[in-house]
Order: C-alpha cells, then sequence, then structure tokens
C-alpha cells in the first residue's frame, strides 16, 4: 500500500541530525532561516530552540526569522502554530524567492541566510501521484505566449536530469536563488546522487555555483527507517565567486559512532549548542584524517569532477584510490556484462514442477533457470542446482496441438498478453534469446562475494548477470572475480543508497572495475589463477568474513591477484581490512536505527 507519508516523503529529521544542519547554517541568532518542505515544522521548531541558546544575552529575542513552506495543508497548519514562525501554504516550485503576491510581507527580499531541509524522498515516478497542485513546473511546457518563464531548473539541466532524480534534487536546483551570496544550505539527502548517472549533472550544478563545505555520512548507522534508503547531509554556501568556489576545500567524512554518541546527551539545554560546534569543527579539518570515529577526507573543490563517483570520497581507503597499476583493465575491455530475462510475467514464464505437471508443457519448449544465487552452495553449478525452469519458446516454433499451445492460451485468458513488457515482443509470448550465462554474478551482494561458473546451460533472470568472454579466459576471470580485490572494488563502486543494507550493482558500475588483464597475463600467470581458483572451488561458498578471508585457499588466490595488481603487504592488510568494514557497515546501517526523536 502507498501511504501519504511514503508519495509526499514526509519523514521526520531526528534530533541529533537536525542539530548537526543548524550547527553548520545556523551561525548568528538573527539568521533569516528557511525550510523549503517543513512539514508540520519540526526542524523550524527546533531551529527556534537554537535561537534561544544563541541569543540568551540579547536584549530581545530575533523575530521574523523562521520561514516555512508546506505543500500538505494539514501539515502546513500545524507548522503555522508554531511561534514566532511565518508558513506559506504553497508549493516551493511555484515560488519566486522575490517578493510576489504569493509571498508575506515580512519574505525577506534579499535572500536568506540559511536553508535547512529535509527534502521529500518522493521517486520521480510518483511525482504524478501528488495531484496537479504539486506539479512541478519544470515539467510542464510553456504556453506560446507566456513571457520570461520561472522555471525551477534550466532547461537544460532538467534534460539532463530526465525525471530520474526524485523531488529531493529538484528541492536543492531551485533553493539557489533563495539564498543570499555566503548563505548556507544544510540539507538530508539520500546518497545515491553521489554516483549514479544522473548525479554527474547535479554535482556540475553544486560544482558552478556552491562551496561544497562537506558531504557526511554515517558507517554505522541509519537515519531513517521508514524512507528505505540511506542518507547523507549535504552542507553548501553559495559562492558566486568562482575563484572562491574553485579554491574551496571540501571534507567528505564518515563517521564510524552513531550521531548521539558523538554528540553526547545533553540534547535538551545550551550545552547541545557546544557539544555540535564542537564535531563541526571535527568535520571542517585541513588535511585528510583516515581514522578515529570522524574520517575525513579533503579535496580541493576545483579539482573534483562530476562525473567521478563521489561516494568512493567517501568510503574509499587510500588503497582503493591509488592509480591503476599497468597491467589493469576495466572489467568490460574484456567481458560482456549482460542481464538476464526480464520476463514481464515470471509467474507465467518460470514453471516449477507443478506446473510442468499441469500443463505437460513439452521439454523443446523449456531451459534450466537459475532465479537467485542465494541457495547456490559452490562455485560450479549446473542444471541440477536450479529448481525452477523457464518457457523458452523460440519465434519460429510450430506451437499447433502442443501442451504449450495450450498454456500460452491460458496465458491470453489473463491478459498477459496486453502487459507492456510483453505486449512489445512478436510473438509476446517468445522471449528475446539471450546466451546461456558462463560466469555469474548477483545483481544484490548482501554477505556473500562470490562469482560462481556454470557448468552447462543455465537461462538465469534479470536479478543475476552473466560475463560472456572468451572462453579461453573463463578460469582465469573465474579466479578474478572471486577475489577480495574484486569484492572491494564492488563494495566501493556498488550503491548502498537503499536502507535495507544490500549492494546494489549495476551493469555500468560492474564493466567499469579495473582488474589485471588476463589477456596480457602469461601462460604461468593463468595457470596459477585457474589452479588457485580449483582449490577454492573445492570447498563450500561463505560468507566474506574476517574467518574467510584467513582460510588458506582463499589467501593463495587473493596474494596472485594483489601481487598483479602491484600491492604491497601494508597495502594488502589494508584491502582486507576495507572489505570487512564495508560488509559490516552495511550490515549496520540495515540494522541500526538512529533514535526516534523527531527534529
Amino acid at each position: 500500500m502507498i501511504t501519504k507519508q511514503r508519495t509526499w516523503g514526509q519523514f521526520a529529521t531526528p534530533t541529533d541530525v537536525a542539530d548537526l544542519l543548524l550547527g553548520f547554517c545556523l551561525r548568528r541568532p538573527a539568521d533569516r532561516l528557511l525550510d523549503p518542505s517543513c512539514g508540520d515544522g519540526a526542524l523550524l521548531r527546533r531551529a527556534a530552540r537554537w535561537q534561544s541558546w544563541l541569543s540568551a544575552s540579547a536584549a530581545a529575542p530575533p523575530r521574523d526569522t523562521l520561514f516555512g513552506v508546506e505543500l500538505d495543508g494539514e501539515s502546513a497548519a500545524r507548522a503555522a502554530a508554531i511561534a514566532g514562525t511565518t508558513i506559506v501554504p504553497a508549493n516551493f516550485f511555484a515560488l519566486a524567492p522575490a517578493a510576489s503576491p504569493a509571498l508575506p510581507a515580512n519574505w525577506p527580499p534579499a535572500g536568506f541566510d540559511a536553508l535547512v531541509g529535509n527534502p521529500p524522498y518522493t521517486r520521480a515516478e510518483w511525482i504524478g501521484r501528488l495531484g496537479d497542485a504539486a506539479q512541478l513546473p519544470l515539467f510542464a511546457a510553456d504556453p506560446p505566449d507566456a513571457p520570461a518563464p520561472a522555471r525551477a531548473v534550466p532547461p537544460d539541466l532538467a534534460a539532463a536530469l530526465s525525471g530520474r532524480a526524485g523531488l529531493h534534487a529538484y528541492f536543492l536546483l531551485h533553493s539557489l536563488p533563495f539564498l543570499r551570496d555566503r548563505g548556507r544550505l544544510g540539507f538530508v539527502m539520500p546518497n545515491g546522487w553521489l554516483d549514479v548517472a544522473y548525479g554527474a549533472a547535479l554535482k556540475r550544478f553544486l560544482l558552478d555555483h556552491f562551496r561544497v563545505v562537506a558531504v557526511i555520512e554515517s558507517a554505522v548507522e541509519r537515519w531513517f527507517a521508514a524512507a528505505g534508503v540511506n542518507t547523507c547531509l549535504l552542507i553548501l554556501e553559495r559562492a558566486d565567486d568562482a575563484a572562491a568556489r574553485a579554491a574551496n576545500r571540501v571534507r567528505f567524512a564518515r563517521l564510524t559512532r552513531p550521531l548521539r554518541d558523538l554528540l553526547g546527551g545533553a540534547a535538551d539545554d545550551a550545552r547541545r549548542v557546544v557539544a555540535v560546534e564542537q564535531l563541526v569543527g571535527r568535520l571542517l579539518p585541513g588535511d585528510d584524517r583516515p581514522g578515529g570515529d570522524v574520517a575525513v577526507r579533503v579535496r580541493r573543490q576545483g579539482d573534483l569532477d562530476p562525473a567521478a563517483r563521489w561516494g568512493e570520497l567517501l568510503r574509499a581507503p587510500a588503497v582503493a584510490l591509488r592509480p591503476s597499476a599497468p597491467s589493469t583493465a576495466p572489467l568490460g575491455r574484456w567481458a560482456v556484462v549482460q542481464r538476464g530475462h526480464t520476463t514481464g510475467a515470471n509467474d507465467f514464464f518460470y514453471l516449477d514442477a507443478a506446473h510442468v505437471a499441469q500443463w505437460g508443457i513439452e521439454p523443446e519448449f523449456r531451459r534450466p533457470l537459475l532465479k537467485s544465487l542465494r541457495g547456490v552452495a559452490r562455485l560450479h553449478l549446473s542444471a541440477a542446482d536450479t529448481d525452477h525452469e523457464l518457457l523458452a519458446i523460440p519465434a519460429e516454433a510450430r506451437l499447433a496441438g502442443t501442451a504449450a499451445a495450450a498454456y500460452v492460451a491460458w496465458g491470453e485468458g489473463r491478459g498477459l498478453h496486453r502487459r507492456a513488457t510483453c505486449a512489445a515482443r512478436r510473438p509476446w509470448y517468445c522471449l528475446h534469446a539471450q546466451p546461456d550465462g558462463q560466469l555469474l554474478l548477483a545483481k544484490g551482494v548482501w554477505q556473500r562475494h562470490f562469482a560462481p561458473l556454470a557448468d552447462g546451460p543455465v537461462a538465469v533472470d534479470q536479478q543475476i548477470y552473466r560475463l560472456r568472454m572468451d572462453t579461453a579466459l573463463l578460469p582465469v576471470a573465474a579466479a578474478l572475480l572471486n577475489s577480495a580485490w574484486f569484492a572491494l572494488q564492488c563494495e566501493l563502486r556498488g550503491r548502498v543508497n537503499l536502507g535495507e543494507g544490500v549492494l546494489w550493482l549495476a551493469t555500468y558500475e560492474l564493466a567499469a572495475i579495473p582488474l589485471p588483464d588476463p589477456t596480457i597475463l602469461d601462460a604461468g600467470q593463468r595457470a596459477a589463477l585457474a589452479a588457485a581458483h580449483a582449490h577454492l572451488s573445492a570447498r563450500p561458498i561463505a560468507p566474506t568474513s574476517a574467518g574467510d578471508l584467513a582460510q588458506p585457499e582463499r589467501l593463495a588466490l587473493d596474494e596472485l591477484v594483489f601481487d598483479l595488481v602491484g600491492l604491497s603487504a601494508a597495502e594488502r592488510r589494508a584491502a582486507r581490512e576495507a572489505l570487512l568494514a564495508c560488509l559490516d557497515g552495511r550490515c549496520r546501517r540495515a540494522t541500526q536505527l538512529a533514535p526516534e526523536n523527531g527534529a
């Protein structure tokens, strides 16, 4: 069921997270602050508390400094009850930053000193559910006779985002003109933008308009349980001076202790301000601080590439950021990564024994099918390891009088041929031909990093990737893809934006992973890798853990790969430790939640 909270992306900000945002952005008691997606005003309520602490010695508390915008009428009404705040019940994207009839008289004409918020996590495909009043101006065509349009996003940038970004990204873009020069912005953002394809356009926008003060992520807790995503904090400062932007030092900070522990328990009095300011200072070092409970990597903003994966600057150990050895090449240079079957009607195309017995579907129209790697126990598998079959009817097959024809007619009676994916095929029941899987990888990884070899013809579901390559390379490739080095690269290059802790890998992410190039290895190196893989294959697949990495068969294979990558003894230890830290962090974030004290 799609709830209002989920559709509108409404998730209360934990107090500790709210305080960290305010610690960066609310620098003076009289700062004019706007929350552009204020909900029921929880963040504004916390900002009012901060103002009272910051202005304790002032003759009079600040007035007309806290503003909020909220589209949901019920939430806006609750926010309006907060003393000293001004709430605009409107669609933020329909507002212009300067004074207009839609804005209250006390709206600051020169822009805000601070914008803080926890923008909606609504997916792009859910935007239509919000109703006509919520449609973003950038998604609508301008009337032919319209004057200069007040677009939320320039057309070229909107085209680059292509509707793939959620509402949080558009809130970020539309916030720029509401902020004065050198004003601060602090948002809670789903962390997927750091690494996904559309994120390059978003990062380019940030680099062109802001000093990126800090990007902060927790390695040990999820800040939002119900949202189902992992988040980061993005701290920006508007900078109209290009030279100031280029010279800025960006801090990529990773917290390895829960935020509540870092801030201490004094959340209800002015001591909280001191605790937050101390943590902010630790998050803004002049140089890299690689260890401890706050790990920070510092980069000059002018050196940042918007097309690069910024998530690696948060999570990758130094050994993974070193230049690739000359003997390495991206996986996609010598192998093709392909996704398995997307049928559009798995309950029809995926046949279990009961289906086959009931309909008597002929063997020539069935192929062994592997739906998931979850139950695979060893690094070699065959048709005997599958418990389903795929309905595989060639386009030229003559079906008249067959049991398969009766089964197809039954499917049409259920309207399956009208489903979008099925209707795109001719005929609808003929899946696109795909080569048999050779070397397989899971699209989503939990605790086991492994790549089994299919020793016979096996069809696979779209949750599994097939790697196709020169057959002579298979034993060597199998060794490389079952190494700790490859597992670490997957952890760093995959996506951890979903709160359930699963690591998701796209085809282009896998294709970009640098590995020793098997096409240039000599015969001795190939033989050694193949032998190491054979020894590893003799034992069951185990979860990737410290104990597993210490097993003799695992050590032997990993040392060969580390030799080819050119790692020192210290770098090998660092690579193993980083892999285990990534796994531990995903598991901890999946189970450990920030306190539910919403702000």
